[in-house]
């Protein structure tokens, strides 16, 4: 677990350091109201919601910066290394959270440039709480 932990601190910094001035991330304009409402608060659900922002990373990585993008998509394999080595019912759930989060982004359609850019920052900050949330876990 405690490779978890680091592993998911270096998926979130990159993203995070891509951060422009002046530009607010949708969560910073909405607060803190979106967390009160987030399903996967849940530390029982933490690992899937990583996957499926991992998968959301991955359609804007994919849809902005062409085909040869694979970044998010290693980063998820090597999630599932670490997390679910073993084929079953874990490894799917985290296969299908990560499947449904690239879907959901693709039906977004956002555009990419500065609207993909915020997108990518909330990603980051929910990532950052998950890992949060995920080292707290292992201090309890």
């Amino acid at each position: 677990m405690r490779w978890l932990i680091i592993f998911i601190f270096v998926i979130t910094a990159p993203v995070m350091a891509q951060q422009k001035p002046g530009i607010a991330a949708v969560s910073e304009v909405q607060g803190d109201e979106a967390d009160d409402t987030d399903p996967f608060r849940d530390p029982g659900r933490t690992l899937p919601y990583l996957a499926y922002t991992l998968g959301q990373l991955h359609y804007l990585a994919y849809a902005c910066e062409g085909d040869d993008t694979q970044e998010w998509r290693n980063r998820m394999i090597e999630l599932l290394r670490l997390e679910a080595p073993l084929n079953g019912y874990r490894r799917e759930r985290l296969i299908d959270a990560f499947n449904d989060g690239y879907q959901v982004e693709q039906q977004a359609r956002i555009r990419c440039g500065v609207e993909a850019e915020a997108e990518r920052r909330n990603l980051a900050r929910r990532g950052a709480q998950m890992s949060q949330a995920l080292l707290n876990e292992v201090l309890d």
